[in-house]
């Protein structure tokens, strides 16, 4: 069993980009949610804090709306990516663990915190995903907004439905296969990819925590917040939550 960080470096990421269809389709969708809750930075320098960066799906929107963003992530290939894409934008590259808030979080205080995709199951314990949420709180500039996205794996997958085609073109093929266990998920990502005339397989899993939406509200709301904006699609759910004000 790789870990996160492992099952990145050695197996997945040289496919991250790819496997969404291109950086630029994640990228804009992020813009629309952005301008749909009316997100823009409140003076110059206000700044940003997106856990889980990748490949700048989010970083990168939010630099482009006049943040300045710090990105961070596990995977230096990534970030890699990422930093080529900014160009000029306000970025700066933290390789780290998302956990670790109060140490990468940018001053000013962050107006906007972001861990989105399917980030938040990549750790390890639903303990790790309320301090998290609770971190991000501490963290957070009064008012400011914490955004998150997780996949919902609260119904099990059996039989079949187990084996998900994720992507496929002429020379790679992708495909997900999901074991259910009490609290986790293990994820193998099985990866064929033609070499000549030939196709190679190779295989990684490793562990996702089980994470429901309603025990995800359940944390916001104790932790001081309100959420705003909520949807879920092809299981994917994203949840735009505002810090409460000081008194």
């Amino acid at each position: 069993m790789a870990s996160v960080q492992e099952h990145y470096a050695r197996h997945l990421a040289p496919h991250y980009t790819w496997m969404a269809g291109g950086a630029a389709g994640p990228r804009q969708r992020f813009t629309d949610l952005c301008r749909q809750l009316g997100l823009r930075p409140s003076q110059p320098g206000a700044t940003a804090l997106d856990l889980g960066a990748g490949n700048g799906s989010q970083s990168i929107p939010l630099a482009a709306a006049g943040y300045r963003v710090t990105a961070v992530d596990l995977s230096p290939e990534l970030l890699a990516e990422l930093t080529r894409d900014a160009g000029d934008l306000p970025v700066t590259t933290v390789v780290g663990d998302l956990r670790d808030i109060a140490v990468h979080a940018p001053r000013p205080a962050p107006e906007v915190i972001v861990c989105m995709g399917d980030t938040l199951t990549h750790l390890a314990t639903l303990d790790d995903v309320a301090n998290v949420i609770r971190s991000a709180s501490a963290a957070l500039a009064p008012g400011g907004y914490l955004l998150l996205g997780f996949r919902d794996y609260t119904t099990e997958r059996t039989g079949n439905d187990r084996f998900i085609p994720v992507r496929s073109d002429d020379e790679r093929i992708l495909t997900c296969f999901l074991e259910f266990g009490t609290t986790h998920v293990t994820v193998s990502d099985i990866v064929h990819a033609r070499s000549g005339e030939r196709w190679q397989m190779t295989v990684s899993h490793y562990q996702k925590v089980r994470i429901s939406p309603s025990w995800i509200l359940a944390q916001l709301r104790a932790a001081g917040f309100t959420v705003a904006h909520q949807t879920a699609e092809n299981g994917l759910v994203t949840i735009a939550a505002l810090l409460s004000p000081s008194p």
